[in-house]
């Protein structure tokens, strides 16, 4: 993150909004040589919004690392395994009905 005064960011906002935007960079707007406000692009925006509302999932975070830790462990099964295995499902519902 690159600190901006509020003076330059007047004198810049077109090329500024094309930076943070092309780059995701966020800027973080001083006044006074105070920080007060950030620029960032509105898919940063989004991404964060997103993020806040998964993490806001009760157990979200426990499920995550368990589900990292299974997979570390070699506990999971492929998509093509998976397919497989509702694919002989499937069949024998078929031939029964």
């Amino acid at each position: 993150m690159n600190y901006i005064a509020i003076s330059e960011l007047r004198a810049n906002l077109p090329d500024l909004i094309d930076q943070v935007s092309d780059k995701l960079d966020r800027l973080i707007v001083t006044v006074s040589g105070k920080p007060k406000a950030v620029v960032l692009s509105l898919e940063e925006l989004e991404s964060i919004e997103e993020t806040a509302e998964i993490l806001s999932v009760t157990g979200i975070l426990e499920s995550i690392k368990e589900s990292k830790k299974q997979i570390s462990q070699g506990e999971y099964i492929t998509l093509d395994n998976l397919e497989k295995k509702y694919a002989r499902t499937n069949t024998v519902k078929k031939c029964r009905g």
